[in-house]
């Protein structure tokens, strides 16, 4: 547009494109080129070299999708070249996509990985001052990733094709001198056209100057590159001078290389991206004394140990002169709605773990730029680990309203409070150029209060980071009249700054989630993985659990399960969980989780054989839960029994009889509790609660609805959902091709079996729906072949009650989210994530939707509904295809949600009574808490020590004392924080401690075993 509207701009770009660009190499050889082409999976270098090259010539392709071509490039430097720069200056292929096209690492003769290539770093400096005859020689590993094809609704599946047509061509191999000077003009006359651009009030000085930088060129002759950036400097050199009223408006510059752990690539790419773009920040940190590059996510460190140890002392050697700094204190930059708020803990735990043990770094801000909202449980958790900052943008990519402010105080649902800052530029990847910087001075919203933000620059996704084109231009830029100040720093200076400003800058408070107004159906995608991640945090809660109660060793549990837990946390980053990746990565995924459960088995089994040795044909139930349980169970017969196993603890299976017997037929369950009736196509038509004397469900209405969407976002098919898609909806309400048939009726539980098929593509959904004796909850036990595409499927559940809000389940507690759309605010809240429960409640009583694998809910007016699943094409064209099996229940119950026990009933629904074969001498259990609502979250081994650390929360917002009691010996208790350091003793008895816990408080405790004081 701007090239439009200036057309001398237009000129000077071109002019810059074609006469100044190619002059910065002004004489040229073609290097050698070979090459050799590996089938399958990348080879470790030592083995990819040890075979034949072939000759390869520039213009010749390479590359199947997903392969790997080794080239070996050689020359020697010609005798004039002597004293002079030079550098190879290799172009891989493929379109100017940064971060999203090929790329390759170069290795030297004997492989040592020293530098990336990519688009915007193609340049590889041979020598600062050539030797006439210097021998010329490396290796560059090559990477044929596919260039995604953008918002596309149908991709293609991505998948490795390495023996198929070759994606790339190689577009240039050349070994040359460098003509210093003229690239420094080049950088000039391009930020110079950008002025001219973007400040109207400098436009005709800089054009002025564009002119006779341009005409001193045309000229020719000795040192005309130093004449045209003397008729440009003018332009650059004038300082800006300070506002009348206030400081001038200051942006600390920091190098940055947003990469994601995995998205349009596997886990295995990622590993090279970071090899890549890690090697190029170190060689700019030797060249550019200035630079400073901030990098999150411990695990790519823990990937360059493991993998490159060339590369991993480098960046050792850099953060211990503090020009590397590492960042974020999570082992991945990762989801922050789905995960639960153990799996959030433990984000913090081994990555802050890793940066201090490993780089002797205490990290003490939370780096999640690209996250798709943020959890009121986040303040309290990142306090807990000793992380008082938020930093992120992705706010700015609300699409209903503004986010009001760039810097502010962010108190979460307990009251803990973080600083946060939004950098107002609205990315993570700067390219250091005069609009960005425009933009980021007047997005700041905050400019009564402070005059400070932050620009993170440079190019991500295996860009390479920032490049020296970029700190040539922030050179330039750090004082230029038109712009604001810029300051090239650490970001732990920025922040020590920020937060010194911020004691008396009055700043403003911001209480609850950060709902971010896009990629809402980041909850439901790829149902299988947020599958695997509830049941991977479930095996890991109770294998930590029963280590502890069984007394297995706490170090060899730690080595066992901290590799597992690692495995949960890289796959909640924030493209794997939100169901926003290719296939591959979920096929990595199935396989990780798999490797959890699995792991986590053998530590149960261990432990509970240690509880409840193998004897004779008793049984033993072991209960999970926080809470004492009275229910109903299957034994490992198929026979079912009523029992009673107290929370967090162990019970002998002695059948019991219930005073209320079940009865059914084949349109209605009765307990006695209530009555559920369903009519001819399996819809109920009534749930009639006996003990309150009410109608559940709305009058008029039925419930167990299943609705489907036509949903075709606009722009982001995994991630968004828009708005439109609630007007196109389908009730399948038609008669059911089976059922309802009543297929189990026993004294304990009574099941009717419905099958529905629906779509052109022939979708089926199979449906037990349980009721069991002495229980409140209606089960509906779901499996679904799902076929459709752009579709989503949910089901609804119309209630009589009335309630301007409801609460879903968090991290931590809930949140209450209203169920009207009053304002922008509340109707652009139209998806909204929870967790195991989600309650609608009236003064007296109210109805929970429970689930045991799902994250998307709506709730508008008085129907409850529950998202389930969908069809996106990308980027994963058979997102969520296949066979799916979840289950769901409908709690109504008198009072509140404390009152009706929804904490526990969700906790029981999806922490199954586990049966076996073994002999106990009667109740037992680990753990106890004296009062309801505080809910056990970890109960484990000390990673130091001879300790065991509880995790509790206050999850009914309520504030009350509570006694936990450990039932095993102990010597002394503290307080600790998420990492179990130490804060502080506490009183106890021996048995037991009593607490004081606010509203939604989290509390770690460390009971110290042994004598007292050893």
């Amino acid at each position: 547009m701007l090239d439009g509207i200036f057309p001398f701009t237009k000129e000077a770009r071109a002019f810059a494109r074609d006469v100044l660009a190619p002059a910065i190499y002004p004489d040229r050889i073609p290097l050698e080129v070979t090459g050799r082409t590996l089938p399958g999976e990348p080879m470790a270098p030592a083995e990819a070299i040890d075979g034949p090259f072939d000759p390869f010539r520039v213009g010749d392709r390479w590359g199947g999708m997903w392969a790997t071509t080794w080239f070996r490039f050689r020359a020697e430097v010609p005798p004039g070249w002597a004293g002079r720069p030079v550098a190879a200056v290799i172009h891989l292929g493929g379109a100017r996509q940064v971060g999203f096209s090929a790329e390759g690492l170069i290795w030297t003769p004997d492989l040592v990985a020293v530098q990336g290539l990519h688009h915007e770093h193609r340049e590889y400096a041979v020598a600062d001052a050539a030797v006439a005859g210097q021998p010329v020689d490396f290796y560059v590993e090559a990477a044929a990733n596919p260039i995604p094809r953008w918002h596309m609704q149908d991709w293609p599946r991505m998948e490795p094709d390495y023996a198929g047509p070759e994606l790339y061509a190689l577009e240039q191999a050349d070994l040359a001198t460098v003509d210093r000077e003229v690239e420094a003009l080049w950088v000039d006359m391009d930020l110079v056209v950008q002025m001219a651009e973007w400040i109207e009030e400098r436009r005709d000085e800089a054009l002025a100057a564009l002119g006779d930088a341009m005409g001193v060129v045309a000229a020719g002759g000795p040192g005309a590159a130093a004449k045209a950036r003397g008729a440009l400097q003018p332009v650059l050199a004038r300082a800006g001078g300070e506002p009348a009223l206030g400081g001038r408006h200051t942006i600390a510059g920091v190098g940055h290389a947003h990469i994601d752990t995995a998205w349009l690539w596997p886990i295995r790419e990622t590993k090279r991206k970071c090899a890549r773009s890690f090697a190029n920040q170190l060689r700019l940190l030797d060249r550019y004394p200035e630079h400073r590059f901030v990098c999150s996510q411990a695990v790519q460190y823990q990937w360059m140990k493991d993998l490159y140890p060339g590369i991993y002392a480098g960046i050792r050697a850099r953060v211990a002169d503090g020009r590397w700094e590492p960042v974020g204190g999570m082992w991945v930059e990762a989801d922050s709605n789905v995960p639960s708020g153990e799996s959030l803990v433990r984000q913090f735990v081994h990555g802050k773990r890793f940066f201090r043990d490993e780089l002797g770094v205490e990290t003490h801000e939370m780096w999640i730029p690209d996250v798709f909202g943020y959890s009121a449980a986040l303040p309290q958790i990142a306090a807990a680990a000793g992380v008082d900052v938020l930093v992120t943008q992705k706010m700015s990519w609300n699409d209903t309203n503004r986010f009001p402010h760039s810097t502010f105080w962010w108190e979460g649902h307990d009251g803990s409070r973080v600083l946060a800052h939004f950098p107002p530029a609205a990315t993570y990847n700067g390219e250091f150029t005069v609009a960005e910087l425009l933009n980021d001075q007047r997005n700041f919203r905050d400019g009564d209060r402070s005059v400070h933000s932050l620009y993170p620059y440079g190019y991500g996704d295996g860009g390479g980071g920032p490049s020296a084109h970029q700190l040539e231009a922030a050179r330039r830029l750090a004082d230029v009249d038109g712009l604001p100040r810029v300051e090239i720093t650490s970001l732990r200076a920025f922040l020590d700054r920020l937060q010194a400003e911020a004691v008396d800058a009055g700043l403003a408070t911001w209480v609850g989630e950060l709902y971010l107004e896009a990629h809402r159906a980041t909850t439901t995608t790829h149902a299988d993985v947020k599958l695997g991640n509830r049941r991977g945090e479930e095996a890991l809660r109770a294998a930590e659990m029963w280590a502890v109660a069984a007394g297995l060793d706490g170090g060899t549990t730690n080595q066992r399960l901290d590799p597992l837990w690692k495995l949960l946390l890289v796959n909640q980053f924030h493209d794997i969980i939100p169901g926003s990746s290719i296939a591959w990565v979920y096929r990595d995924a199935a396989a990780d989780h798999a490797a959890v459960l699995a792991g986590c088995r053998a530590v149960v089994d261990e432990a509970l054989r240690h509880l409840a040795p193998e004897r004779g044909r008793q049984l033993a139930a072991f209960n999970p839960s926080t809470y004492d349980r009275d229910e109903i169970v299957e034994l490992p017969s198929g026979d079912l029994a009523a029992v009673a196993v107290p929370g967090c603890g162990w019970a002998p299976v002695v059948p019991r009889r219930l005073p209320a017997p079940m009865t059914a037929g084949d349109r209605y369950l009765d307990n006695g509790l209530l009555r559920v009736e369903l009519d001819a196509a399996g819809l109920l038509t009534s749930i009639w609660d006996h003990e309150e004397g009410r109608e559940v469900l709305a009058p008029g209405e039925r419930g167990n609805l299943f609705q489907i969407h036509e949903d075709r976002p606009k722009a982001f098919d995994a991630w968004d959902v828009d708005r439109e898609y609630l007007d196109q909806v389908a009730d399948l309400d038609g008669p059911a091709d089976a059922g309802p048939e009543l297929v189990e009726e026993g004294p304990l539980r009574a099941s009717l079996r419905i099958r529905r098929s629906f779509g052109s593509a022939g979708s089926v959904i199979e449906q037990v729906l349980r009721l069991a004796a002495g229980s409140r909850r209606i089960e509906f036990h779901t499996e679904v072949d799902w076929h459709e595409r752009h579709r989503f499927l949910k089901v609804a559940f119309p209630v009589a009650v009335r309630a301007p809000v409801a609460r879903y389940e968090m991290q931590h507690g809930y949140v209450e989210r209203p169920t009207h759309a009053n304002t922008s605010w509340d109707a652009a809240r139209f998806e909204v994530c929870g967790h195991r429960w989600a309650d609608l409640g009236e003064p007296g009583y109210g109805v929970a939707l429970l689930n045991d694998c799902k994250y998307g809910y709506d709730i508008r007016g008085h129907t409850l509904r529950l998202s389930l699943l969908r069809g996106p094409g990308y980027p994963d064209p058979d997102a969520d295809r296949g066979r799916h099996r979840f289950a769901y229940a409908l709690l109504p119950h008198r009072g509140d949600l404390r009152e009706g026990r929804v904490v526990e009933e969700a906790e029981s629904f999806n922490l199954p009574i586990t049966v076996r074969a073994g002999v106990l001498d009667g109740p037992g259990r680990v753990v106890e808490v004296d009062r309801p609502g505080v809910s056990v979250e970890a109960l484990k081994p000390a990673d130091e020590g001879s300790a065991t650390v509880l995790r509790i929360c206050e999850v009914h917002g309520s504030r009350r004392p509570a006694t936990v009691t450990l039932h095993r010996p102990f010597a002394a208790v503290e307080r600790a924080d998420a990492l179990e350091r130490p804060l502080g003793p506490l009183d106890h008895d021996g048995r037991r401690v009593r607490l004081a816990l606010r509203p939604f408080e989290l509390v770690t405790l460390r009971f110290l075993h042994g004598r007292p004081g050893s």
